[in-house]
């Protein structure tokens, strides 16, 4: 069974999704602009996306389910929210070749492709935000082929050239939180670590 039929099969039946943000933004939502653009890399039913586009951002949403992607946008019709733009993609064979930025705000959440990982950054606008959280290692109560090895985030988020807002690896999970230097940022990049890492030295991921 491919990828696009098995998330095909959990999301048919699955409830509708609550708007929300990404559990990552915590305490940073104000950071965020009510305008521009945004996108939502492998969004599933697309809680954040509807999220975004209630508060006033235009959505990309990608996912490789085209059951999701259906209700999504569905959802986003019965709850009168314009400006979502679905699309079914592969994600494994990389982001979409016409896909471009800049982004205001850029989310990828439990999807594990390093090198499509080091692409989100560069599709930032000034002042652009990227969420990105994955499962990892780290406090993980049991091994699992999608998690990430220890680091693994950090690593990026030292490489990208953005002010690390945020970065957390605990309880299983890796979140790092960028934004590109910018009119509002300045054009320092400093670094910000909440660490969790239960005592365990850097180290890797999955969707």
């Amino acid at each position: 069974m491919d990828d696009g039929t098995r998330w095909d099969e959990r999301y048919r039946d699955a409830p509708d999704p609550v708007p929300r943000p990404p559990d990552g933004l915590t305490g940073l939502v104000h950071l965020l602009p009510e305008e521009g653009r945004a996108l939502d890399v492998a969004c599933g039913l697309g809680a954040v996306t509807l999220w975004a586009a209630g508060r006033g951002l235009a959505v990309d949403a990608l996912d490789v389910s085209a059951v999701a992607i259906r209700r999504l946008t569905a959802r986003a019709d019965a709850l009168g929210l314009t400006g979502v733009h679905g699309r079914v993609a592969d994600l494994a064979a990389g982001l979409p070749e016409h896909l471009s930025g800049p982004y205001d705000l850029v989310v990828c959440q439990r999807f594990r492709d390093p090198a499509l990982h080091r692409s989100l950054p560069g599709l930032l606008a000034p002042d652009g935000v990227l969420v990105l959280t994955v499962l990892s290692d780290v406090g993980a109560t049991a091994p699992s082929r999608f998690a990430a090895e220890a680091g693994e985030l950090s690593r990026l988020a030292r490489a990208s050239g953005c002010e690390v807002l945020r970065d957390v690896e605990r309880h299983g999970e890796a979140t790092v939180v960028l934004r590109r230097p910018g009119p509002r940022s300045g054009s320092a990049c400093g670094a910000v670590r909440e660490d969790g890492r239960d005592g365990r030295k850097p180290a890797r991921e999955g969707p």
